[in-house]
């Protein structure tokens, strides 16, 4: 599709351009979860690294033992955020693929 077609107003009948626009927002909705998820991956990476391989700071345990790691609470936190926002982008996209199979079967009979 052209770029400029992209932004044309579609006809609310226009079935087309209303399946693109689905689509288009679920796209962007799964690459909105992945780059959380890369940011996840990259902060807590680095809190873990420090945690481990750097000079704690003063107000930080450095061992289990001591008491609780400082970056596990950063880690589990996030990581619940990060699950329930997965759930909700994957909810909303399996919603949406349903019927998967017919639509592709109906795509793969209808290539030139």
């Amino acid at each position: 599709m052209r770029h400029d077609a992209m932004h044309r107003p579609a006809s609310p009948d226009d079935e087309n351009a209303m399946a693109y626009w689905r689509a288009h927002r679920m796209v962007r909705a799964l690459r909105g979860w992945y780059l959380h998820l890369l940011i996840y991956l990259a902060v807590n990476g680095w809190l873990w690294f420090r945690f481990l391989f750097m000079p704690s700071p003063n107000w930080a345990h450095r061992s289990v033992e001591a008491g609780w790691p400082w970056p596990l609470t950063t880690t589990l936190a996030w990581g619940l955020g990060l699950a329930i926002h997965g759930l909700l982008v994957w909810w909303r996209v399996s919603q949406r693929g349903r019927d998967w199979e017919s639509r592709k079967i109906d795509q793969f009979m209808n290539r030139d």
